[in-house]
């Protein structure tokens, strides 16, 4: 397993994000295990005076929203000191930014699913390895303790990290979402476990806002036990709310089936409260406890500091497709 490079990332609130330039105008992207393709929103993409090209599709979300896809190509576009040229890049969502007014869209899956990826949000910085013939080898690049979980091979049509996981000793299928500000169970898969917004114990939320700027309510509870790979905690507190998955759509009947029995997002919370390598050549997730709630659900901690982007006189080439 080669590194391709360290790409330094701050943490805005439960917002990873990486810097970047578009057409030599810096940017930053929100990294989005979650999204099946990377994108610009449109008030981003017409400050930058990206031309939109032909309509695509439609961007749907949990919020059950929707918004149009069009095309774009990027001239240049600059992540860590590597570039790539003539990026085809989708234009969806909602609104002028994601967060901040330089937060101007996302890198998803179809440019992460090339590395294995490192992301260390503790320390600020995500490392991408390129591997080579890894087999079923030992993949960990720290020391420590850590456990291992599977997910499910990736497809064409849906590369999106999908995970089986036990809460109160059930299954619950999840999507690892770092896109995704706190972790949430559907309110569907939480009143199966006999969890209800009316029941005693059960606390309202602020609203969950997805891409296209819908919002839907949520609530807290707390579970019997939560397990991932052999790692369990004993009681957690977690958001469950109005999420949907009823309005994704893919072009392969079996991918489509998939997404629709996605019952949690896994979000930025869980990923910040451990180290984790997604392997992606082995189709597992490793991952370490290193500190503060796995589940949060009083608000997301203060930003982390960034170490300063690493330099290389021959930068590796950029792969986004």
């Amino acid at each position: 397993m080669e590194q391709w490079g360290v790409i330094p990332i701050v943490m805005e609130g439960n917002q990873p994000l990486i810097p970047g330039a578009i057409n030599g105008t810096p940017v930053k992207f929100l990294i989005d295990t979650g999204a099946t393709a990377s994108f610009i929103v449109p008030g981003a993409a017409k400050r930058l005076g990206l031309v939109k090209g032909k309509l695509r599709g439609a961007a749907t979300g949990v919020d059950r929203g929707e918004s149009d896809i069009t095309s774009t190509v990027i001239k240049t576009l600059t992540l860590n000191n590597a570039s790539a040229n003539d990026v085809p890049m989708m234009i969806g969502g909602g609104g002028d930014s994601l967060g901040g007014p330089d937060v101007v869209g996302v890198m998803g899956e179809n440019f992460l699913r090339h590395y294995d990826v490192e992301m260390d949000f503790a320390h600020g910085r995500m490392v991408l390895y390129t591997p080579h013939d890894c087999g079923d080898a030992d993949l960990m690049t720290w020391d420590g303790a850590y456990s291992v979980a599977d997910f499910r091979p990736l497809t064409s049509f849906l590369p999106q990290i999908i995970l089986d996981l036990q809460l109160n000793g059930q299954h619950v299928q999840a999507l690892l979402d770092s896109g995704a500000y706190y972790s949430i169970l559907t309110v569907d898969k939480a009143r199966g476990l006999g969890v209800k917004a009316d029941a005693p114990g059960v606390t309202p939320v602020p609203p969950i806002t997805g891409i296209n700027g819908g919002r839907v309510r949520a609530w807290v509870a707390t579970f019997d036990s939560f397990t991932i790979g052999d790692e369990t905690i004993k009681h957690p507190k977690l958001r469950f709310g109005e999420i949907s998955y009823e309005a994704y759509w893919t072009s392969n009947d079996r991918d489509f089936m998939a997404v629709r029995e996605n019952q949690m997002l896994l979000g930025a919370d869980f990923l910040r409260s451990h180290r984790v390598l997604i392997a992606h050549s082995q189709h597992k997730l490793y991952f370490s406890y290193v500190g503060g709630p796995v589940f949060q659900t009083d608000g997301a901690p203060a930003p982390v500091s960034t170490p300063p982007a690493t330099d290389s006189a021959d930068p590796p080439r950029l792969k986004v497709d």
